[in-house]
C-alpha cells in the first residue's frame, strides 16, 4: 500500500500537542497533493462565565513556526507534551536542550516534567555542573 490517500482530500495528523487543565495546544500537519500545511491551535476552557475561554486557530507553511510560538509564549517543557511526530522529534528534542540551558533550569524544577518529556520524547536527560550553572544533555547511552 503506498499510503497516498484515494479520495484526493488532505489527510490530517497530530504532530505536537500539549495537555494542560482545561487545554490544549496543538499543532497538525495537513497532507494534500499541492503539499502540506501546519495549524496550530490553542483552546483552553475556563468553567466560568466571564467569557475567558480560548480558541485560537492559525495556518502556517512550517512545523516551525508554530512551534516557536508555543516555545515563545508557554513553558512548553514543563506542560503535559502528549504528541511528538517521530518527523519532529530531533527538531523538539534540540530545542528542548536549548531552552533547558537558554533559561538555565534547575533540575528540581524539573522533577515534575522531566520522567514524562524523557516517556515523550524517548530520551534520557542528564544535568550537570559547571559552577553552579545547570548544563543539560543526553545520555549517551540512550
Amino acid at each position: 500500500m503506498s499510503g497516498h490517500n484515494k479520495s484526493n482530500s488532505p489527510v490530517t495528523e497530530k504532530v505536537f500537542e500539549l495537555l494542560g487543565e482545561g487545554g490544549e495546544l496543538c499543532i497538525t500537519r495537513q497532507k494534500s497533493q499541492t503539499g502540506e500545511k501546519f495549524f496550530y491551535s490553542h483552546n483552553e476552557f475556563m468553567p466560568s462565565d466571564e467569557g475567558l475561554d480560548v480558541n485560537e486557530r492559525s495556518e502556517h507553511a512550517s512545523f516551525e513556526e508554530p512551534f516557536q510560538l508555543i516555545s515563545e509564549s508557554y513553558p512548553w517543557y514543563r506542560l503535559h507534551v502528549a504528541t511528538v511526530h517521530d518527523d519532529y522529534r530531533d527538531f523538539v528534542i534540540d530545542k528542548l536542550i536549548e531552552k533547558l540551558n537558554g533559561k538555565l533550569v534547575q533540575p528540581d524544577h524539573m522533577a515534575h516534567s522531566k520522567p514524562m518529556l524523557e516517556e515523550s520524547l524517548k530520551i534520557e536527560l542528564t544535568c550537570d555542573f559547571r559552577g553552579n550553572k545547570p548544563v543539560w544533555g543526553l545520555c549517551k547511552n540512550h
